[in-house]
């Protein structure tokens, strides 16, 4: 019913994975490809977030802000539905076909418009845009540069009636123009997801504890690293180091170990979490 409201609805859709998805209330989180640390922290936070409420997380798999958003989800075990601007034997970004296998193995939904061998071209990034907003009670715009796949995003939910929720951004920072016009132009300015969830009465929901996942298996001389490491906040190898009071050739060896052995991840400025 909420594709018929578009101007130009898809004439047939492709659906891979659990369908039911589709009858749930989804809230949109979208956002810049060449997005910024804090982008990346405010998305993982906001999904984790409104995840708990029971909201289903609905993006475009593209880099950047969607894929955190559908990784974040998927880590609390929550619910997400990925709109491509491809056929189902194309997967854009190729980077993206794990995520994709990730989406279907826990239960998420994945849709296009596409035949399986149709490939992504400019044209389908915009029009997946729709689909993604009108699968969606409301957008969460994180971060989008000056005329944006972000912004048209915006449009469409605006054009839906439907409200546009916005994170605000440094007024140096290029990819927060985006949510910061919006926010001028009357969109609700929100700092934690209730401000997202008071908005939608209706629906009475109600926020779930976060479900832990167990630990793997670490052998003993890695246990201390490990132990000190979180899933969803990295921690910098200087305060690894100052923590275990051990020579920082020894933490980098051990850190080393646990990343191949797929324990651990290795993010930018020798940051560390666990995988």
């Amino acid at each position: 019913e909420s594709l018929k409201q578009l101007k130009n609805p898809p004439k047939r859709l492709y659906l891979k994975g659990n369908i039911k998805l589709l009858k749930t209330p989804g809230i949109a989180i979208v956002g810049a490809r060449n997005c910024t640390q804090y982008g990346e922290k405010m998305a993982k936070m906001f999904a984790k977030d409104l995840s708990l409420y029971g909201l289903t997380i609905v993006s475009g798999m593209a880099e950047g802000i969607d894929s955190f958003v559908h990784t974040a989800t998927l880590e609390i075990q929550g619910k997400t539905i990925a709109v491509l601007p491809c056929g189902f034997n194309n997967i854009f970004p190729h980077k993206n076909i794990k995520l994709y296998q990730q989406i279907l193995e826990n239960n998420g939904l994945v849709i296009s418009e596409y035949k399986e061998n149709e490939k992504a071209t400019t044209d389908k990034f915009i029009a997946r845009n729709r689909i993604v907003a009108s699968f969606s009670i409301g957008t969460l715009v994180v971060e989008g540069g000056y005329r944006s796949g972000t912004s048209v995003t915006a449009q469409i939910t605006k054009k839906l009636e439907n409200n546009i929720f916005c994170i605000p951004s440094s007024l140096e920072n290029p990819k927060g123009i985006t949510p910061n016009k919006l926010i001028q132009e009357g969109a609700f300015l929100v700092t934690q997801a209730e401000d997202i969830i008071i908005k939608y009465p209706e629906l009475n929901l109600k926020k779930t504890e976060i479900q832990k996942l167990p630990d793997k298996k670490v052998e003993p001389e890695f246990k201390d690293i490990y132990d000190i490491l979180k899933y969803d906040e990295s921690i910098h190898i200087n305060e690894i180091v100052k923590k275990l009071n051990k020579s920082i050739s020894e933490i980098n060896s051990k850190l080393m170990m646990l990343e191949l052995d797929d324990k651990i991840v290795s993010l930018p400025g020798n940051n560390y979490k666990k995988k």
